[in-house]
C-alpha cells in the first residue's frame, strides 16, 4: 500500500444491529443496554444503523464518495456465540461478504478485532480482569486470521485498550460500570496489552501480507504553565493517558516509572508476571492506529479526593469533561477553548501536537489517524439533508494540522472520519451523530449524504496526487 489512505470507520455493536440474527452471541452490551439500570439514555444497539443488513449500499456509499479504505470491527460473537466454542459458520460468512464486497468497491479492509464487544459469557466471568481472556481472545483472532487473513491487509487488535478501561473502571459507564476501581483498571489495561502482544506475535508468525497494529485514544499532554510542579504533574499524566499503551506496544514493555508510580499509590500488582515480559517484547505493532479528538489540558493536584466528571446527557448537562487523581494530577480547564455539546475540548491542533510528540518518542513509526470527528445534534431539512458546516470546519482544521505532521516527517499514511454514518454512540444513544452520512432512524434507517460528506469527497479528490 503506496497510496495514502483516506476513509471511515465503525464498529461492529455501534451499526450492525441484528443483535440476535445469524446465530450471534450476546454481548456484554446487549446485556447493559437492556438491563442496566446505568443505560440513562434509555437506548441499545439491537437494530442500530442496520450495517449486517445494508452492508453493501454502505460500502459502495463509501466508494461513490471517493473513500479508498474502510475501517470496521468484527463481533467476537458472530465468530464465536459464547466466545470460548464452537465457530459460527454464518458469522464467518456475514463477514466474509463484507471483505469481499469492500474489494469489489476497491477499498482496503482495515480490520479490528475488538472494539468494546465482550462475548457476555467471558464478560460473566469478568472479562478483561481475568487472565483466561487473553487466551480466549487469542484464539478467536487465530480464527479471523484463518478466514479473513488472505484479504486483509490491515488488522488492529484492540481498540483503546485506555479509554475502554477508563471508562470501565474509572468513569464507570460503561458495563460493568465500576467506578474509580484503579485496580481493576490496572489489571484489565495490563491484560489487555498482553492479549494484543499474543495475537501480534501469532499473526506474525503466519508470514501473511499485511502488517497488525494497535488502536489507542491519544490525548495530547499539555499545562498552562512549565514549572517543575506542572512538569511532574504532566509526567504523570502521560503515563496515566498514554505512555502505558504506547511505551508498551511500540517499545516492548511498561515504563519503569509507572511500576513505582501504581505502587506507591496502594495498586496491588500481583497480576504482573515475570514470564510475561518476554511476550512484550515480541509483540511490538507494526503501527499505531491513533483516535484523536481532544488533548489532556492539565495541572498539578491541589486538594481533595480523586473524583472523575463525564457528560452523557450532552446538552441537558453542564459538566465537563475531566478527572483528579490525588497526588498525580488534575483537569485543567481553559476558558477560550470552545467545547461539544457532551463538555470535551474543540481543540484541533491537538493532532498537530500529538503527531509530533509520537515522532519524538517514538520516531519513524507508521501510523494512521483511526478516528477523527465531532459528534453533534442535528436537524435534517424536508429531504433528509443535514448541512453540517461545523463538522466541516473542524474536520478541515485537524486535517491540516495532520498534513502539516506529515510534511514535517511524520509517518502518517492513512485517515479515516469517526464515523462512516450515523450509529448508536454507546451510552450516548443516537441523538449524538458523527456520521459523513445520515441516519434516518425514523423512517426505515435511510441513508442520505451529508454536505460534510460531499466536502470529504472533494478533499480528497484534491489530495489524492499530493497524499
Amino acid at each position: 500500500m503506496n497510496k495514502f489512505l483516506w476513509g471511515s470507520a465503525t464498529a461492529s455493536y455501534q451499526c450492525e444491529g441484528g443483535w440476535n440474527e445469524g446465530n450471534r452471541g450476546e454481548t456484554q452490551w446487549d446485556n447493559f443496554s437492556h438491563h442496566s439500570a446505568l443505560n440513562i439514555n434509555h437506548v441499545n444497539g439491537d437494530v442500530a444503523s442496520d450495517f449486517y443488513h445494508k452492508y453493501e449500499e454502505d460500502i459502495k456509499l463509501l466508494a461513490d464518495g471517493g473513500q479508498n479504505t474502510f475501517r470496521f470491527s468484527i463481533a467476537w460473537s458472530r465468530i464465536i456465540p459464547d466466545g470460548v466454542g464452537e465457530i459460527n459458520p454464518a458469522g464467518i460468512e456475514f463477514y466474509n461478504k463484507v471483505i469481499d464486497t469492500c474489494l469489489k468497491y476497491h477499498l482496503v479492509p482495515n480490520v479490528t478485532l475488538f472494539h468494546y464487544d465482550l462475548p457476555k459469557p467471558i464478560y460473566d466471568i469478568g472479562g478483561w480482569e481475568n487472565r483466561k481472556t487473553i487466551t480466549y481472545f487469542v484464539r478467536y483472532a487465530q480464527i479471523c486470521f484463518k478466514y479473513f487473513g488472505d484479504r486483509v491487509p490491515l488488522w488492529s487488535t484492540i481498540n483503546e485498550p485506555n479509554y475502554y478501561s477508563y471508562c470501565s473502571y474509572i468513569v464507570g459507564n460503561y458495563p460493568p460500570n465500576k467506578k474509580l476501581d484503579f485496580n481493576a483498571f490496572c489489571k484489565s489495561g495490563y491484560h489487555l496489552l498482553l492479549a494484543s502482544a499474543r495475537v501480534v506475535r501469532e499473526y506474525k508468525k503466519l508470514n501473511l501480507p499485511g502488517r497488525i497494529g494497535i488502536v489507542i485514544d491519544t490525548s495530547n499532554v499539555q499545562t498552562k504553565r512549565s514549572d517543575d510542579l506542572s512538569m511532574k504533574a504532566a509526567r504523570k499524566a502521560d503515563l496515566f493517558y498514554n505512555k502505558w499503551v504506547t511505551d508498551t506496544v511500540c517499545k516492548g514493555y511498561f515504563p519503569q516509572q509507572l511500576f513505582t508510580l501504581t505502587k506507591d499509590s496502594g495498586i496491588d500488582l500481583s497480576f504482573v508476571k515475570k514470564a510475561d515480559k518476554p511476550i512484550f517484547m515480541s509483540g511490538i505493532v507494526d503501527f499505531l492506529g491513533l483516535n484523536i479528538y481532544s488533548r489532556a489540558f492539565i495541572k498539578p493536584y491541589t486538594e481533595g479526593k480523586t473524583e472523575v466528571f463525564m457528560n452523557n446527557k450532552g446538552k441537558n448537562s453542564k459538566v465537563k469533561e475531566g478527572i483528579k487523581i490525588k497526588d498525580w494530577f488534575e483537569t485543567d480547564y481553559d476558558p477560550d477553548i470552545p467545547r461539544t455539546k457532551w463538555g470535551s475540548e474543540l481543540y484541533p491542533k491537538c493532532m498537530y501536537d500529538e503527531l509530533m510528540n509520537i515522532k519524538k518518542n517514538y520516531g519513524n513509526i507508521l501510523i494512521y489517524i483511526t478516528e477523527n470527528g465531532i459528534g453533534e445534534y442535528e436537524t435534517a431539512d424536508k429531504t433528509g439533508y443535514v448541512v453540517d458546516d461545523e463538522r466541516i470546519e473542524i474536520m478541515k482544521k485537524y486535517i491540516c494540522y495532520m498534513l502539516k505532521a506529515k510534511k514535517e516527517g511524520v509517518n502518517v499514511q492513512g485517515y479515516y472520519a469517526w464515523s462512516t454514518m450515523d450509529l448508536y454512540s454507546w451510552v450516548n444513544g443516537y441523538e449524538k451523530r458523527y456520521g459523513l452520512i445520515r441516519v434516518d432512524f425514523d423512517h426505515d434507517l435511510k441513508r442520505i449524504p451529508k454536505k460534510s460528506y460531499f466536502w470529504y469527497k472533494n478533499l480528497i479528490l484534491q489530495n489524492t496526487e499530493e497524499g
